[in-house]
Parts: C-alpha cells; structure tokens; sequence
C-alpha cells in the first residue's frame, strides 16, 4: 500500500515537473511576444513623429508629406503581412507611389472625383503620367529578360535608351507628362547598367516582385537624385536581420537625414553665400564653408530615403559616413556617397584595373582611377540631362573631376607603395596618431572647402572674386579660420578613424556590435519632439526669433539666389521636390519676355538705356506699350494743361508694370481715382507719368528726372525705392565702366571718387566689380537722395519717396533694408510714404508674384500698392479735408 502510494507521489511529481517543463517556453514565447509588440508600437510611434517632422518644417517639397503618410500606413500592413507577401506588397505600393506622386494625386483630387467637382475623364488625366512612366518602365524590364543572347538585349537596351534621350530632349512634344521624363531617368539611367550586370553574372535573385521593387523604389518619386542602391545589396539585405535592428536602424537613419536637411537650411539662408557681397576674408571663409557645407541637402536626403527603405525590410548600408573628416582624398572617395563609389567602381575601376594589370600595379591603378573619374564625369553630365532637358559639358565640370580624380590618384598611389610595419596584435593608438589623423582631417576639409567652392562658383570670374575678397587677410580674421581648422582637427582626432567604405552590405564592427533598442527609441523620440516643439518655444521666449524659424521652415530663396534671379541667371540644379518655391527649377516659357530688345533701346550716356516710343510687344508673359512720349503709360501732352496737377513717377520694372496690362499698373490706378474723387477743388485734373524704366538704379531715377522729368512741369516727383537698391547701383556702375561710358558731369565726381576708391575699373570681371562697390553703396544712395531734394528744390517740385515693398520677401531680409533705406531719404529731408502694409493682408504672398521664374508683382500685388498709395498720397499733397475720402479699389 505504501509502495502504491509512493509510486503514485512519484507520478504526480514527475507530471507536475513535465507540466512546468512545458509551460516554461510558453512563458517565454508570452515575454516574447510581448517585448515585440511594444518595439514595435514603439517603431510606430516613432515612423508616426518622423512623418510628422517632415510635414511640419515642410522638408523638400509637398508630394514628400504624402509620400511619408503613405509609406506609414504601407508600413504597418507590410509588418502584420506574413513574410512571403511582404515584397509583392512593397512593389505593389511602389507602383502606387508613382501613378499618385508623378500625377499630383493627392487626396484633394479623390475628394473632387467623389463629390463630382471633376470628372471621371479628368481624374483618369492624372493617372496618366505615373502609368505611361510604369509602362516605360516594364518593358525595359522586359528587353532585359528577353530570351535573347545577352549582348542583343545590351544593344536592344541601347537602342530603347538612345529613342527616350530624344524624347526627353523634346519633352515639350508631350506636356502632359513633361515631369515623368525626371523620374523616369532617376529610375533606371544608373539602376539599368547594375541590373544588367547582376543579371548576366547571376550575382541575385531575379523576378518581378523583386525587378518591380527595385526600380521603382518608393521614395524615388519625390526624389530626382536617388541613392545608387546595387542590386545585389538590394536583394541580400532583405529582412537579413530582427526586425527590430533594421527598423530601429531606419528611424535612426531618417532622424538624422531631418536634421541634416534642416542644417542645410540654416546655413542656406544665413551663410555669406553670396559672392557679390564678401567683404572681407572671413567672409570669404565663410562662403567656401557655406558652400561645402551645403552638400548636407544630399546627405540627409539620401539617409532619409535608405532610412524610409529600411522601414519595409531593406536593411541597405549607410551612403555617407563622417565625409568632412576624411583623412585623406581617398579616404574621401570612400566616405561621400558610397554607393556611387561602389557603382562606378564595380563597372568600371575593377574591369579597368583587371584588363590592365599586365602593366604593373601602378599603371593598372593611375589608368583606372582617370578612367572610373572620367566616367563619373560623364554619367553626371547624363544625370543632368535626364534632370534638366540638356546635357552638361562646360570646363568647370570637368576640371573639378580631373582635379579630384589627380588627387585621389596621388594618395591611393602613396598608400599603395608606402612600407607599412606588420604587427601579430593590433597596436594600441597614441594620442601622436591621433593628432596626425586631426591634422589630415583638417588639411583635406579646407582643401576640400576650396575645391568645392571653384566647383559651385557660377563662372571663374566669381572664382577669382573669392581669391581677391580674400587677399587681404587680417590677424583676428587668420585667428578665427585657424579656431576653426583647429575644431576640425579636434573633431578628426576623436572620430577620424571611424570608417565605413562600402555599400555591399558587409558586415562591420558597428553592425556586429550589441544592439540596444530601446535607447535608440527614446532618442529618437526624444528629439523628435524637441523639434517639433522648439519653434514655439522659441519664439515665446523670444518674439524676435519668429523670422528666423519661418525662413527655415519653407523651402524658399536666401537673400543670394534672390539676387541670382534679378541678375537673370539661376542655381544650377534643384534636388528638391517638382513643386516648392525654388524658382531657379523652374524654366521661362517661350515668349515670356520676347519684348525686350524690341522695347527697349540702348543709349550713349549715363541712363544706358530707355522705352522705344509707340511700341506694342510682350512683357512678363503680357501685352505691353509705350506712348508716344516714350513712356509705358498712356498719352500725354508734353505740355501740361490748364488746372492739371502733374506728378512724375521714377522707379524700376515693377513701378513701370512688367506683366500686368497697361491699365493695371499701380499708377495708373491711382491717377483713375484722383480723376474719379476729385480730392482738390483747384483742379479738375490729375495726370502722373510714368519714367519708370526696369534696371534703373537710384542714379539713373534722378538723372532721368532731371533730364526728361522735369520738362513735363510736374507739380510732384514721386521716387520709388526698394530693399534691393543699392544691389541695382552696384550692376548700373559695373556696366557703365565696362561699356566705358562717362558719368554726366553733376554725377562724375561722386561716381568717379567711389570708382576710384574701390579701385575698379572696366577691364574687370562683373563680379569683381561689384563686390568692391559694395562698401560704397550706402553713400552713392545718400548722395542721390539729397541730389533729388535739391533739384527739386530749385524747381519748386515737391519730392515725395515712396518705399515699394517686395511682393514675397522669402528672404527674409526685407525689413533690414527697409529701415535703412527709408532712414537715409529722411535723414535727406524727404518725405516718405511706406507702402509696406499694402501686402499685410494678404496670407499667401506667392499669390503676389508672376510666376515661379518670374517675380514681378501680379495685378492683384498691384491693386493693393494704388489702394495704399492713394490712402497716404492724398492727405500729403491736397491736406487734411481728403483724409475721410476712403479708396474704392478692390479689396481681397
């Protein structure tokens, strides 16, 4: 009985222990599954605030915040999928991506095809771009799987390439899809030759989920320049990791894409960037610094886009690693822009290098480096063809290839022969390699500074006006860049060693080392909320600081490309989105401004030009005329007529009205409500005419009223200045000396004093010119101000300045100049009539703007300038019993 008990206390302990056995990994999968679930509630909320950054400070362009929504929701079902549908599901969204992002199909167009604002034909008409683009784009796919010879399907691809060139290089046959030509090259001008290349190796895995998720990878619709993701990366680093490391590593990687992006616009729009105006050598410092520095725009988008990438299992290699710390130019190669590095160097330096090898190592190498950086050349100039419509060959694009290609030649070459001491155990670095690690960064960055600078002047003429700003070194401006070049070797000897040189997805020791996740979650957030929150902040603890944040919080112009845009040429490439405000990425339609060497005429004297009288052209995209006399306004007698008030207008291109029809222009509308009003019983008439010609400087404005204004008997001369003023005074003088033209003999002293000061002359370039003007800026506007006090004086004309405010100061810098300019015509004893508020109602300031490459103001902008003119103008000339007369111009 005993025993039977025993046996049965046995049984029932061997079975609690089975029991508690197996349930132990039960408990364990329950943690488990518990600790996944809250990672990956974390990686939402973190993608979510990610999402949320890029909308708020409107990163790159508006189709990118769609994007962003999509790629989030796409996210979390491509998760919860299992793992087998995941890559049919991130080709599938991809080809959405595209028929919706190349489209413009955003959620207002749905809204209006179901409510039945359009029609079912204009909805199918925004599908059309992003489909033809996918047709296009499947059947270059389909030539490269053609059951062919391999060499055929190379020559059909050829073939295929050669025929979309020319219909890209005539892209204006086919206007409804003009945008798709952009995405389509960044698609497959590069990814084809890697694909191609894979294929005939069978380096990868080949089908149509994994052919569709490649080349129309989802980011690659808001992003002309893309990443040259390989193939065989692609498809090796699919999933080949958790989950958790690979997102984690995504969101890491995006956060800091943000931050680089939002850097690049801080120094965008408040490094010295613009060369006219350098006047100094730190100056001069800080625009070769600014203008390496701005590659940080290509950094962060393409962490942005590897880290979206990421977000659906691509666990892609960095593309940049600590660039402005490279020790040395091939170290440099080596960390900026990898995957470039990686592309040209596997089709073109290996096969180079292995053909040639027969010829000695060193002549198998210099062979191969010129040509793997003659390639890049060209492959450039090929991106910018399929970018911009036409190709790039000029000598500055090349030269800064071959001098970078000389110079990576010349260290690789060094590193290849120099004796290196062989250790059985890794030597332990002394603070002595660091400091010579410190002093290599720190050579190569301002090498670099100054390469790069040549490679982003827009002419070697303000090439040589850098080299001349900084000619003239001080002791405390040679301290501050020494300060700085010390930084960066600080910076050199603590992470110089770092280093990361390939794009194939091995494995290094950051990637081997532990993973913590929830640290990186906690940062992420952490500073994900930070900026989304500092704005505000800031500008309730300091209220001042509310134009600094608006400046960086829209992709808009910086005080330089502004000034680019007056002188007529634009910033060369725009690796933003399709649709910001970034005017130079737009291109002038034909016969926008096909008026203006018939409208205007060159003269021989100091005003260099005037309006052809009785002409009719087009202006900004306008009708356009003259009157008889000479002037953009309507008729006139000579002669004033009995009981007429007279007054002279003197201004520049919007005064005189570009891109708004003759009975548009402010001053015709306020000379039709003097007429209509009536505001003085002594006359029965009012006339203001219009001198104004487009480029005129300050200088000219008073010569012209001196030379024709003033034999129209006015009663008022109205000036009209702007914040840009003193910028048209430098361009006036530059092209009087280069044309050798004589100042008139009231302005020869003064003009020929500055000249003279400045030490300038005819023979050099503009650039040069006009950035040594520029400390005699404010005097040259002093002097006119009081040369027009005075000669109006003598007549008996009553002067009046009136300020005309910019249409869209997206700058930022307006009211600087504003202050300045109005305090030097008051200081000269004028009066002043600011018409800044003119625009304060109105909240989208583009809307007062011609177009994208054109920013003369619209008729709108111009209505509001006569309603504010009209308001302070009457009370001024006529006295108090007109102040109750309220406009009758239209209000927005």
């Amino acid at each position: 009985m005993e025993a039977t008990e025993i046996q049965t206390g046995d049984q029932r302990l061997e079975l609690r222990l089975t029991i508690a056995e197996a349930l132990t990994p039960r408990r364990r999968s329950v943690r488990q599954h518990i600790a996944e679930v809250a990672q990956f509630l974390a990686v939402v909320a973190q993608f979510g605030l990610v999402v949320l950054l890029v909308q708020y400070w409107q990163l790159e362009s508006q189709p990118l915040s769609r994007l962003m929504w999509l790629a989030f929701a796409g996210f979390v079902i491509h998760h919860l999928l299992p793992l087998r549908f995941r890559l049919p599901f991130f080709a599938t969204l991809s080809l959405v991506a595209v028929i919706t992002g190349v489209g413009h199909l955003g959620p207002n167009v749905f809204a209006a095809w179901l409510t039945g604002k359009i029609t079912t034909t204009g909805f199918l008409y925004h599908l059309f771009p992003g489909l033809t683009l996918i047709g296009i784009g499947l059947g270059l796919i389909g030539i490269c799987h053609l059951p062919i010879r391999f060499g055929a399907r190379v020559a059909l691809i050829a073939v295929a390439g050669a025929a979309l060139a020319f219909l890209r290089a005539h892209s204006q046959w086919f206007p409804d899809v003009t945008e798709m030509w952009v995405i389509l090259g960044s698609m497959f001008m590069f990814r084809l030759m890697i694909y191609l290349y894979d294929l005939k190796h069978r380096t990868a895995p080949f089908s149509l989920a994994h052919a569709v998720s490649y080349f129309f990878m989802l980011p690659n619709v808001c992003f002309p320049l893309f990443p040259v993701v390989d193939y065989k990366t692609f498809c090796s680093t699919y999933y080949n990791e958790d989950w958790p490391r690979v997102y984690q590593s995504g969101l890491k990687w995006m956060f800091r894409g943000v931050i680089q992006l939002l850097l690049y616009r801080v120094i965008y729009q408040f490094a010295p960037l613009d060369v006219y105006k350098l006047s100094s050598a730190l100056d001069v410092a800080g625009c070769m610094l600014g203008m390496y520095l701005l590659y940080l725009r290509i950094s962060g988008t393409f962490h942005l886009i590897v880290g979206l990438l990421h977000m659906f299992g691509f666990n892609l290699p960095e593309t940049h690693h600590l660039y402005y710390l490279a020790t040395s130019f091939t170290d440099f190669w080596r960390r900026i822009n990898i995957y470039w590095k990686d592309f040209v160097m596997k089709l073109f330096f290996y096969p180079t290098h292995f053909k040639l090898r027969k010829m000695g190592t060193l002549w198998a190498l210099s062979f191969a480096t010129l040509a793997t950086f003659l390639a890049t050349w060209l492959l450039h100039s090929w991106q910018w063809f399929w970018i911009r419509g036409t190709p790039l060959f000029n000598w500055k694009d090349f030269s800064f290839w071959m001098i970078l290609a000389v110079l990576v030649l010349v260290t690789a070459i060094y590193e290849t022969t120099r004796t290196r001491r062989r250790t059985l155990t890794p030597s332990r670095v002394t603070l002595g390699q660091r400091l010579i690690v410190g002093l290599q960064a720190a050579g190569v960055f301002s090498l670099m500074c100054i390469l790069w600078a040549y490679w982003s002047c827009q002419t070697w003429a303000e090439f040589e006006t850098l080299i001349d700003a900084a000619s003239r070194p001080t002791v405390r401006e040679v301290m501050i860049v020494l300060g700085a070049l010390l930084l960066i070797c600080i910076c050199g000897m603590l992470w110089g060693w770092s280093s990361r040189e390939t794009s194939e997805g091995r494995s290094t020791a950051a990637t081997r080392g532990p993973f913590h996740f929830w640290p990186s979650a906690v940062a992420v957030t952490a500073g994900s909320i930070c900026l989304l929150a500092a704005p505000s902040v800031a500008i309730r603890a300091i209220p001042g600081f509310k134009n600094v944040v608006a400046r960086l919080h829209g992709d808009v112009l910086n005080a330089r490309d502004m000034a680019q845009q007056r002188r007529g040429y634009y910033e060369e490439l725009d690796v933003g989105g399709m649709d910001n405000w970034r005017w130079h990425n737009a291109e002038e339609p034909e016969g926008w401004s096909k008026g203006k060497k018939a409208f205007f005429r060159e003269r021989s004297d100091f005003l260099l030009k005037d309006l052809v009288p009785s002409m009719s052209t087009v202006l900004g995209g306008t009708p356009c005329t003259s009157n008889s006399l000479g002037m953009r306004d309507r008729e006139y007698q000579k002669a004033k007529p009995a009981n007429t008030y007279r007054i002279v207008l003197l201004g520049a291109s919007n005064d005189m009205g570009t891109g708004v029809n003759d009975d548009q222009t402010y001053e015709n509308l306020v000379e039709d409500n003097l007429n209509s009003r009536v505001p003085d019983a002594r006359y029965s008439r009012y006339e203001i005419l219009n001198l104004s010609v487009a480029a005129d400087s300050i200088l000219q404005r008073v010569l012209r009223l001196e030379q024709e204004g003033f034999e129209f008997q006015p009663d008022a001369a109205i000036l009209s200045v702007t914040a840009v003023d003193e910028q048209v005074i430098a361009s006036h003088i530059r092209k009087a000396l280069i044309q050798g033209v004589e100042p008139s003999p009231s302005y020869r002293e003064v003009v020929q004093s500055v000249v003279r000061r400045a030490h300038v002359d005819g023979k050099m370039p503009a650039v040069m010119i006009e950035r040594r003007l520029q400390p005699y800026f404010t005097e040259l506007c002093k002097w006119s101000f009081q040369r027009f006090a005075q000669q109006c004086a003598q007549r008996g004309v009553r002067p009046i300045v009136i300020y005309r405010p910019a249409p869209a100061d997206f700058s930022g810098l307006e009211s600087a100049a504003r202050r300045k300019i109005i305090g030097l015509a008051r200081n000269a004893g004028l009066e002043v009539l600011d018409l800044s508020p003119a625009f304060d109602s109105v909240v989208d300031r583009s809307s007062l703007i011609l177009a994208k490459w054109d920013d003369h103001t619209t008729a709108l902008g111009h209505r509001l300038l006569a309603d504010e003119l009209y308001r302070d103008l009457v009370p001024l000339l006529f006295g108090s019993s007109s102040k109750e007369q309220t406009s009758l111009l239209q209000k927005p």
